[in-house]
């Protein structure tokens, strides 16, 4: 009885252990990945409005 005894610390730790790594956020990632494909997706195109202000914002770094 005491090995059983010895050994219920592990066994719980290992146990909190496994279901630590089971959140939610962990579900459904991509596990395998393809070098040179981007797997996310796809960026929106900028409105004119948008491009024009970041034109502006980059000459006044320059100092423009």
């Amino acid at each position: 009885m005491k090995s059983a005894t010895y050994l219920a610390p592990f066994i719980a730790a290992g146990l909190a252990l496994s279901l630590t790594a089971c959140r939610e956020a962990e579900q459904n990632r991509p596990l395998m990945h393809t070098p040179g494909v981007y797997a996310g997706k796809k960026d929106e195109k900028l409105s004119k409005q948008q491009v024009e202000e970041l034109r502006a914002r980059a000459q006044n770094l320059r100092g423009n």
